[in-house]
This record gives C-alpha cells, structure tokens and sequence, in this order.
C-alpha cells in the first residue's frame, strides 16, 4: 500500500466537504436560473447543515433504534472514504479499484438501510426501489470501473493518466453518465427519492444531526461523481483545469435535471438493463476492436 500524502492532497481531502457544498450550492443556483427564477444564495447549504446540527433528534420511534442513529454517520464516513481513491488519491495499491468498487456499492447499501430503519413507509417504499435499480446501476459502474481499468491496462486508479477517454471509450462513458444520473438523484432518474412521490424517501423521517450527516452524504456523492466524470471522460489533472471541466460537468447534470421529467420506476429499470447491456458489450468491445 502507498500512501500519498502530499500537502495538496491532504488540503483536498480537508476541504472536499465545503468543496461539496460549494457545488451544491451552484446546482441550487443553476437550477434556478434555468427555471427564471433567483434561487437561494451560493451559500445556503452551509446554513442549511449548520441549522440541521442545532436542531433536536425525530420524535419518531424509530428513533429509539441504534441502527437508525448510527446508519447516518456510517453512510457519511463511507461516502466520504471514497475520496481516498479519486480524484487525488491518497490511498492506492495494487488493484485498489477493487476495494474502491465495494466502498461505492457499501455506500448503496447504507442508504438502502437508511430507508428500511426509518420506519416511515415512504423510506421503506424508496428502499424497495433502490433495492430493484441496484442490481442493474452498481453491476454497471462496476463493469465501466474494469473497462476504464483494462483499456488503459493500468493496475491502479492513482495510475490512471489518460485524457479525453470519453472519445476512446464512449459507450462506457454514456453509462456512467446515466449512473452518475441515478446516484445523484437527477431526473428522469430521481425514482428512488422522488419528491412529489414519497417525500424524499430515506430522509422522511430524520432530524437534526442524523438529517445533517444524510445530507452531507448527498452532497459528497453529488461532487463524487463530478470528479469521477470529469477525471475519467476527460484525464485533466492539473487543479485550473480539473476544476473548469468539472463545472462543466455539474452544468450538463443541472440542465439534464432541468430539462427532462421523471420517468416512472418500470421505465428507469428498463433503461438501465439496456445500459447494462450496452457496459457489457463494450467491455467486450474493448478486447476486439479500439478507435
């Protein structure tokens, strides 16, 4: 195991949470202003968590669970580990992108836990959802994780060096893109939470610093998968770069998000078998025939 424990990293790691927050805070204006209207300011998730660790616990009976108080940090510290392994590593060893792999699908299954312990059945029903659209989503971004892996033959993430993957790879590409979409809670793939629906799902029932831990997570996960994409579709690693790209990419989500509709939960799985077959086939591909 190496670790690589520069100063930049170490700062990046220190400060990926107001860094989230940051870019939450710029999805919330973005979305805004797509829609014509002010929106809150850049710094409203700040206040928000902030507010959210001043407030008292649920009165819910489900409070009286140990699972349902300690299932939040849990998920916190999980979804926060992932920036161990990208965009700047700081942990890397021998086919660490295994390990990354179970972290990410771990950090799947809290959530799903999350619902089930609420004891609110629209956390129930949003787990139940989840539970159907994880067989698909996680074995995808498992297959795209191998198929970035192997066309760059590189043993390690920290290895990975390649630029504009999005060109050499593009069927991968699209279905990370369409995962990032799902993870993120990004119409039309917002099934899970969908908020005219089922209330939010998994959060329905948390308050206070349970409620502000889910929604760190929420915002870690969202500037996890803009680095994910930003450093795999597009390999910039120096920091002016990275970080423009990865305005970019929190752009094109915002707009999806503001431009399209939920789709219904037999439509979102539908879709993401044929995105399972499309990450199958091209890691096939990439053994036969490269462009």
């Amino acid at each position: 195991m190496i670790l690589n424990i520069s100063m930049f990293n170490l700062l990046f790691l220190v400060l990926v949470i107001p860094i989230s927050f940051l870019l939450e805070g710029i999805r919330r204006k973005l979305m805004a202003r797509m829609q014509n209207r002010i929106g809150p300011p850049i710094w409203q998730p700040f206040y928000d968590v902030i507010k959210l660790f001043e407030k008292g616990e649920s009165d819910s009976s489900a409070n009286e669970n140990i699972i349902f108080r300690a299932v939040p940090l849990l998920y916190f510290i999980i979804t926060f580990s992932l920036f161990l392994f990208i965009p700047f590593p700081i942990v890397s060893f021998h086919l660490d992108f295994i390990l990354f792999i179970y972290i990410f699908i771990l950090s799947g299954a809290l959530y799903i836990i999350l619902g089930v312990v609420s004891n609110s059945p629209y956390g129930y029903i949003g787990s139940m959802r989840d539970i159907s659209l994880m067989l698909c989503y996680e074995i995808v971004f498992a297959i795209v994780i191998f198929t970035f892996v192997t066309f760059t033959n590189i043993q390690s993430l920290a290895d990975f060096n390649e630029m504009w993957m999005i060109l050499k790879l593009p069927i991968a590409s699209a279905c990370l893109f369409m995962i990032t979409l799902v993870e993120t809670r990004i119409t039309p793939y917002d099934t899970v939470e969908a908020y005219t629906e089922i209330i939010g799902s998994a959060e329905t029932e948390f308050s206070g610093k349970g409620l502000a831990f889910f929604e760190i997570s929420k915002n870690l996960k969202l500037a996890f998968f803009v680095f994910l994409t930003t450093l795999l579709f597009f390999g910039f690693k120096d920091l002016i770069t990275f970080s423009i790209f990865s305005l970019i990419m929190l752009f094109v989500l915002v707009f999806t998000e503001a431009t399209t509709c939920r789709y219904r939960m037999d439509q979102t799985l539908n879709i993401l078998i044929i995105v399972l077959f499309f990450a199958i086939l091209e890691l096939i591909r990439i053994n036969f025939m490269t462009w």
